[in-house]
């Protein structure tokens, strides 16, 4: 019964966590459709490495390296590559929107705000807060308070949008 419990609070964490995840992408999405920006080729050429080395990182961990992965999809470097500018495209146009939402809306990240962000951190990587803290010092200060910047800006516009 216990076990019972505990995969039904699982399934329904995730099931909360899908549709939350489902909205955010549909607000962004259509803030997005309203945008114009124009996003510097090398910028999107910088994302779309990220998101290879990233997709690299995943499969090595189930035991494959990227080659491998060529050869059983028939890919090579540049299809794949090519294949990952829409997503690349996508990520940067996302992060700008909500960046501007950062400035507009003049979003504060507040000490509270860095210590949950550090606790956070700190279990994924098992780890005590005040040594992420460390590691990360002034520099990496200051790009945590643009992911939480950025995070407080989606949550805004997701508790701001409208359905139709």
């Amino acid at each position: 019964a216990e076990y019972k419990a505990d995969v039904k609070k699982k399934l329904e964490e995730k099931k909360a966590a899908d549709a939350k995840n489902i909205k955010e992408d549909q607000v962004i999405e259509k803030i997005m459709e309203e945008a114009t920006m124009d996003i510097p080729e090398a910028m999107i050429k910088t994302q779309q490495r990220q998101l290879a080395d990233d997709f690299a990182q995943r499969i090595q961990m189930q035991g494959l390296n990227i080659e491998q992965y060529f050869q059983f999809t028939g890919l090579n470097a540049e299809t794949f590559m090519e294949q990952l500018k829409p997503q690349a495209e996508k990520r940067i146009k996302s992060r700008l929107v909500l960046e501007a939402v950062v400035e507009a809306e003049k979003i504060q990240v507040t000490e509270e705000d860095f210590e949950k962000e550090y606790e956070k951190i700190a279990e994924m990587y098992q780890m005590e807060a005040a040594k992420v803290k460390e590691m990360l010092g002034e520099h990496g200060k200051g790009e945590v308070e643009k992911d939480i910047a950025v995070q407080k800006a989606l949550e805004f516009v997701v508790s701001n949008a409208k359905e139709k």
